[in-house]
């Protein structure tokens, strides 16, 4: 779940291997010679690239030490004449998933974690007639600890997006080191 937001300007050279997805394309696009595989974009954005223009684009990027699993997700584009366009709907579309994910591990911890902690409690402290409240209890805190976990990248990744101005700029090769040559 580790993600960089960045700014990487240059020159379209190309857009290939595009392929259609939920409410966009996955593609692979060439900026200044650098080819930046695994890049996900809404329709409305992939339709504004243009080859030889030159753009910034802003991008959400994993930055996992295994190259293979690295992807990117288009989230805004700056046209050469200064026209600016961003895909709004992903800033609450992910927070708002991951709050979903947030419900479910608390949930999935209580259920799964309540039986264990009452054997746990059992064996330190033997039996004692608070024993199921105190295994509920301690169940409660673990599910809330899995669920604010959830909550946290969500609130990172609502924080990251309000101000895309603020992002570092990469230069077009870095960003492209962190891929896989067998995606490009």
């Amino acid at each position: 779940m580790k993600f960089d937001c960045v700014k990487v300007s240059g020159t379209v050279d190309s857009v290939r291997s595009v392929y259609p997805m939920n409410g966009g394309y996955k593609g692979t696009v060439s900026i200044d010679g650098s080819v930046i595989p695994n890049f996900a974009m809404s329709s409305k954005l992939y339709e504004q690239l243009e080859v030889g223009e030159k753009v910034t684009l802003y991008g959400i990027f994993n930055n996992s030490s295994k190259k293979e699993k690295n992807h990117g997700m288009l989230y805004g584009l700056e046209k050469q004449g200064g026209e600016r366009m961003f895909d709004t709907n992903q800033r609450l579309k992910v927070p708002i998933a991951m709050t979903g994910f947030s419900v479910i591990a608390f949930f999935l911890m209580f259920v799964v974690g309540w039986f264990p902690s009452l054997c746990v409690l059992r064996l330190l402290f033997g039996l004692s007639p608070d024993i199921v409240y105190n295994a509920t209890v301690l169940t409660i805190v673990e599910a809330s600890l899995a669920a604010l976990f959830f909550l946290w990248r969500a609130w990172v990744m609502l924080t990251a997006t309000a101000n895309p101005d603020a992002w570092k700029t990469i230069e077009p090769g870095t960003l492209s080191g962190r891929f896989s040559k067998f995606d490009k």
